[in-house]
């Protein structure tokens, strides 16, 4: 049985375009936490936490890199 992960609050910091849609900087997105042990896709929720897409481990420590930080209040 998989564990749960949570789903965590991020900012956009640099424009990027995912599933289709541009996100703008200070635009919120959550994604749901890194699975270092499986490596299995990620969920990806737009501001209205409404599913968007599911990415990559590679994807997400990119996005985690240079493109996203996650916010202070978590929420």
């Amino acid at each position: 049985m998989a564990a749960i992960r949570s789903i965590n609050k991020y900012t956009v910091i640099k424009r990027f375009s995912l599933g289709k849609r541009m996100y703008d900087k200070l635009e919120t997105i959550y994604i749901q936490e890194h699975d270092h042990q499986n490596g299995e896709s990620q969920k990806v929720f737009n501001s209205d936490k409404e599913y968007v897409i599911d990415i990559s481990a590679d994807i997400y420590l990119a996005l985690n890199k240079d493109f996203i930080v996650r916010s202070v209040d978590n929420q």
